[in-house]
Order: C-alpha cells, then structure tokens, then sequence
C-alpha cells in the first residue's frame, strides 16, 4: 500500500470511526490528505475543560516510514508542547506548536495517526515533565503545579474558548509564556 492510499485509509476510517471519548475532529486543508486539520476539545477535570484546540497534521511524502509533523495551532500552555519556531526547522517546517510525545518520537511505520490523536488528547490529562519543551514549565509544573495549573485555564480561556477559537495567532506574541 502506498503512503497516499494509507493516509486516505486511515482518514476514512477516523471519520467513520470518531475516536471515542477524545472530543477529536478531523478534516482536509484544502482537499489534500497530507495535510490535516484536526479539533480537540479540553476534557473535564482539566485546566483545558471546554477549550477548542486546534492542530495540524502535516504526513511526509515517505509516510508512514516517517512521522507526521503534528503541531497546535492554538496557544496552549502545555510542557510538551513547543513555543517556539526551532532554529533548525526545515523548509515547510510548522515545529511552532510541535508535540513532544513518544509515539512521533519513537516512530514506526506501524503507528497510526488514531493512536498519536489518542496520545495528544492524554496530554491534557497527564503532562510529561520527562520530555519538556520547556525546562521552566516542567520545573513549574514539578514545583509550584497550582500556577502552572492556572496559566493552562488562562491560555485556554485567552486562545481556546469558543468564542476565541476563530481569532487569528500571532506567533510572536501569542505563544509568549511570560505572563
């Protein structure tokens, strides 16, 4: 099976086949199957309750031999989760947002994207300051979880409410953790 006739199988199978209890959406940017947009919903018992948190995927042309970027597109205090444009990013390169999670890490071309939608929803849940993108929010999450706990609601609040969730980003403002 191709890579094209794999991302378009793995596309129809999670429209038919939503993923139970993760709140996750996807569609096509502009009815092309390698680049994906995907729509999570904050979970209950969360800092990110109720926000809509948007995502990019974003499948290789080697796909599923290689992984597929995956990268928030709304600001989200989150340690696992990149605020900044790396200075290495390649050409095309989203890593604005990027997701640091063991499956995108550890690929193989056995994974699906089911399973790393699946992995990011339990990002809300359960932070991993193993595997920081940010050093300070692992150390705050680690030392002072109340504070980080509260710059989550008010990013998802800023960014991710509904009423907000249209509102354009500006990447060299929004995604600032300085508050």
């Amino acid at each position: 099976m191709s890579g094209i006739e794999r991302i378009v199988e793995e596309f129809k199978d999670l429209t038919a086949n939503p993923i139970s209890n993760c709140g996750v959406t996807v569609g096509l940017v502009d009815n092309d199957y390698t680049r994906w947009q995907a729509t999570l919903i904050g979970p209950k018992d969360t800092s990110y309750v109720g926000g809509l948190f948007k995502l990019s995927i974003n499948f290789p042309s080697d796909y599923p031999n290689k992984a597929p970027e995956v990268c928030f597109k709304t600001p989200i205090y989150h340690m696992n989760v990149n605020p900044r444009v790396p200075r290495n990013a390649g050409e095309g390169s989203e890593s604005l947002g990027h997701v640091c999670i063991s499956t995108l890490n550890w690929w193989k071309p056995e994974c699906r994207i089911r399973e790393v939608l699946t992995n990011i929803f339990a990002l809300f849940y359960m932070a991993n300051p193993e595997s920081p993108y940010g050093l300070d929010r692992a150390e705050e999450f680690l030392e002072n979880r109340a504070v980080y706990e509260e710059k989550a609601k008010l990013f998802t609040k800023k960014y991710a409410s509904p009423t907000n969730s249209n509102v354009e980003v500006d990447p060299t403002k929004d995604w600032d953790f300085s508050i």
